[in-house]
This record gives C-alpha cells, structure tokens and sequence, in this order.
C-alpha cells in the first residue's frame, strides 16, 4: 500500500502546483549593482563588512581561529556581523546600532563554539522523472491504484479534498465538467528535475572569558551600517571572568601599563560611540580589569529626563556585557533546506517550461548568564551628538577590577559593623560634543 501512495502523490502535488509562485530566471537578475562588466572586463571581487576586522587580524600577525604567542600561550580570534535595523536618521538609532553589536559578538561567539565541534545532519537528493504515457484523468488514477471500493480511496479523497478541488476551480477546472473538457486545463509533465538539499547544524558550549577585543562600524551611502566584531578568548580572559565571578582579587597579573582614564578614549567622542561590549585593560599596577560600554538614545531630543532615563538603559547594557563575558551558555542552531525543480509540461496543447528555486534558512544563537553578585563600578558617562545621527547617544562606561572587589567588601563590612549609614554617590556627565567620519573603537590590550 505505501508504494501505491507514493505512486499517487505526485500526481496530487503535480495538481496543486498551479498555486506555488514560479518564476523564469534571467542572467541579469545575478549582476550586483556594483558589478559593470564593460568597466571590470569580468569578475571582480567585492567588498565586505568583514575586510576591516580581518585586515585588522592580519595586521598583528594573527588569524581567525587558535593563535600562539611567542611565549606559548594560546587565544581564539573570530569574527562576527551584524547589521543596524534602522537608518541613521531614526531616534532609536543608537540602541539599534547596540543590538547592531549584540548581533555580530553573538555571531563571533558562534563561531567558537562551532570550531569546538557540531553536530551536523544533511542529505542532498537528486531525481528526474519522463512522463510520455496518454493523458489520465486523477480519478481514475487513484481508483486504478488503490481501488475503487477500498477505504483508501475514500482516504485519499478527503485528504485531497477541497484543497485540490479550490486549486484547480482556479484554473477554470469544473469537477462535473466532461472528461474532454478536464483534459484540456489540467497540466501533464513530460519531465521533471528536482534537486533537494537538508542541512541542520547544533553546537552547545559553555564559555567564560570571550570579549570584543575591537569592533568596526561601517554604510555605504544610503544604506544601513553594519557592525563587525573581533572577539577573542584566551585562558588568562577565563581566569578573569572568574575572579569576576567569584568575587576573587586573585587575578592574573599583566605588564603594567598607564592608568585606565589615560588608556580609554574619554576625549575622542568618535572612539566611544563606536566602542562596544568588554574589554580586558591592565592597570597601572599590573592587575587586570573589565571595562564595558553601553549605548541608548533618548526617546525625546533636547530632554534632559529623556536623557537620563537612556543614560540608566546605557548602564544596564554595560553590565549586560560583564555578566556575559563573566559566564553563558551559548547554544547554536542553523537550519537550510534548498529545493530547486524544473519541469518542461503540456498544457491545452502548448510545450511549456517552468523553474523555481526555494530555500529556507535559519539561525538560532542564544546566550544565557547569571551572576548572584555582581560588582561593578561607573567609570563615567558620555553624551554625545553626531552628525552622522539623528539622536544624542549615551554612552555608559562602567568597570570592574579587583581592587573594586575589595572597596565593596570593605564597605559591607562597615555597613555591618555599624548601627546605621548611608553612602551615596553621584555621577555627572560631559556635553555634548560634535564628531566627524566612521572610525574604529577602541581595542582592548594584547596582554591576553
């Protein structure tokens, strides 16, 4: 019975096809917009968001993937991008350019946790089909394979139904139309070409330590910007996230370097409104610490409670950051299914040809990450004004270093210790400040 099924759905498909979207493919729908052959004199690379971050690598001495130092030690380079979701001249431009970043470190994190091993399931099918029998008429097709009287053919005429019958009313078929008059509007493929292809790839990893070492930002005219991320991960960056984690001063010690506020762009606006996520610095004292940025646009320009109010969203998107680095759960999923047909059929005594070609694809990266005590610090806020951009965007930079971890444990210790006490503390924040072109953001240190 099942080869007798599979004998009758290609004709049902073959039916219904009339309701599917074909089209006729011509060579001048592939030619980008950037491509003139008259100019080129033939194939010409073009470029991609990606080139900055990977000259970028290159420029070190480095590639994507696992790198030694000279010293032994090893790291992980990648590269991930996102694109911004809305144009430049749109309020929320700001916090669209953060999850700009969200996007492109989720991908640079995807690519770690692919290169640690996937599960990968795929097939690929081929088939071609000659039809050159006398034209049938459906009904007696199905009876003649599954019989007249049986429960099947009841079966197959309710699954079939009203859908197939709907689908060819549309073509101008009448069920109680002659069976002249029904030959003469339904198709019949004389040959047919079907290619199929499943891929779906998983990968699941727990990661702590993997930061944006530096990110690039930039649109070409008229089109959004998109955001490139170099992410990074060493084991000196673990043992901070768990410092981080554990509430630990016992940290990694680097070369030291200048203080943090010499070493951070507080006086470029350009480099910190394109400075994203967190970075490992080493302090003057050898110590290392995490810096995070976070952006937000105001809801309503010129509004200093607007202002404020994206200057808070800023902060909680800087300690985003922190948790993250500090410890997640990245899990991945891709799924594509491509299809592509082609079909030479009669139809009311013509030779037709028809083609199509679909394909389905999704990605899934998520993140999870938790901290029960998390302690950081605001290093300064920054507002900032662009002409590249239709809103002011906040900038919230906030830290964590081990010497903050003993501050906070010194000060729940005089909490306790006394009958009662209050510590505030409050936090001001520059103009604005006008800017000029794209540049690159900050980079973190290559003490890693």
């Amino acid at each position: 019975m099942v080869d007798k099924m599979k004998k009758i759905l290609p004709i049902i498909i073959l039916l219904l096809l009339g309701n599917l979207a074909f089209s006729e493919t011509k060579l001048e729908d592939y030619v980008s917009e950037e491509f003139d052959k008259s100019k080129s004199g033939g194939a010409q690379f073009v470029k991609t968001p990606k080139n900055a971050a990977k000259d970028f690598i290159r420029s070190k001495g480095f590639k994507i993937g696992l790198n030694k130092k000279s010293d032994g030690s090893s790291f992980f380079l990648s590269v991930g991008q996102g694109s911004v979701s809305v144009t430049s001249d749109v309020q929320s431009i700001h916090d669209a350019r953060f999850n700009g970043f969200r996007k492109a470190i989720q991908n640079a994190k995807a690519e770690m946790v692919k290169f640690l091993g996937e599960s990968v399931a795929t097939s690929v099918s081929a088939s071609v089909k000659e039809n050159t029998m006398p034209e049938k008429i459906p009904e007696e097709i199905i009876k003649k394979a599954v019989g007249p009287d049986s429960n099947e053919y009841e079966k197959v005429k309710k699954l079939i139904g009203l859908k197939l019958d709907r689908a060819l009313k549309e073509e101008g078929y009448d069920p109680n139309a002659t069976d002249e008059e029904k030959k003469e509007v339904i198709e019949k493929v004389v040959m047919s070409r079907t290619m199929e292809s499943f891929f779906t790839a998983t990968a699941q990893q727990m990661i702590s330590g993997f930061q944006a070492w530096s990110v690039f930002e930039e649109s070409n005219p008229g089109d959004r910007s998109q955001i490139t991320v170099v992410g990074i991960w060493s084991p000196k960056l673990s043992k901070l996230a768990s410092a981080i984690k554990f509430g630990s001063v016992d940290v990694p010690k680097g070369v030291p370097k200048k203080p943090i506020r010499e070493q951070l762009p507080i006086d470029d606006p350009e480099k910190l409104l394109q400075s994203f996520g967190a970075q490992m610095f080493v302090n003057e004292n050898g110590k290392l610490i995490l810096v995070s940025y976070g952006h937000a646009s105001p809801l309503f320009e010129d509004r200093a409670d607007a202002l404020t109010t994206a200057c808070d969203q800023a902060h909680n998107k800087a300690k985003q950051n922190i948790v993250l680095f500090v410890n997640e759960n990245v899990v991945y999923q891709t799924i594509q299914n491509e299809i592509d047909t082609a079909e030479d059929f009669e139809r009311e005594g013509m030779q037709l040809y028809r083609s199509t070609q679909g394909k389905d694809y999704e990605v899934f990266i998520q993140s999870k990450g938790g901290m029960k005590s998390l302690k950081t610090e605001e290093f300064d806020e920054f507002a900032i004004k662009d002409p590249r951009f239709g809103a002011t965007d906040c900038v919230a930079v906030r830290y964590w270093s081990p010497e903050l971890e003993d501050a906070s444990a010194e000060a729940k210790k005089l909490i306790q210790d006394s009958v009662s006490g209050v510590s505030s503390s409050t936090s001001g924040f520059s103009g604005n400040t006008e800017g000029q072109g794209s540049t690159q953001g900050t980079t973190g240190s290559t003490d890693f």
